[in-house]
């Protein structure tokens, strides 16, 4: 069934079609979840108010192709889990000025005895607003002036999480490969 036939039907309340939506979206959000929340619990709770909210507004919804539809379901998703992770009070966004100096770098030669399960582990155990900050930029390509709209932090908040996060990443990595090479 074509995108624009299963939204048709989800719009009339058709179960089927409600159930092809959820499960061709389901495993990407809960990824993007997932890495906002850390916590499969919550990230179940977030998808199934985030999926209740997409069917209980898709009268709204306006179809502009295939990426409207992703996006707009992300957007839930991300401010699903983002009011849940605030709810329980997990975000901390470090106010203090981070010197872009510090940052520390990695060359490419370096990245290749990489493990991406590793890296995944890492980032997932950041401080929470690092995480996400690190998440919003650098995986799902918001920008800062997003960043802090959506976050109700200001920009140079932003740039200062996203600088430590970066710079915990790479000390994480740094670590663990000499911790291997041991």
């Amino acid at each position: 069934m074509e995108i624009r036939e299963v939204i048709k039907h989800c719009k009339s309340g058709n179960q089927l079609a409600q159930s092809i939506l959820f499960n061709a979206h389901y495993n990407q959000m809960y990824h993007l979840s997932m890495r906002i929340l850390s916590n499969h619990h919550d990230v179940e709770d977030a998808l199934i108010i985030s999926f209740t909210k997409v069917f209980s507004s898709i009268q709204r919804f306006e179809y502009r192709g295939e990426n409207s539809l992703v996006k707009w379901i992300k957007t839930i998703v991300i401010n699903e889990s983002i009011r849940q992770l605030n709810g329980k009070n997990k975000i901390n966004f470090d106010e203090e000025e981070f010197p872009e100096y510090a940052m520390t770098t990695m060359s490419d030669s370096e990245l290749y005895d990489i493990d991406i399960e590793q890296v995944y582990n890492i980032i997932e155990a950041l401080p929470a607003g690092y995480r996400m900050v690190f998440n919003l930029f650098a995986l799902e390509g918001y920008s800062h002036k997003e960043i802090s709209e959506l976050l109700n932090i200001t920009e140079s908040t932003s740039k200062s999480q996203l600088r430590k996060a970066r710079t915990n990443i790479i000390e994480s990595i740094n670590k663990t490969k000499k911790n291997g090479n041991e």
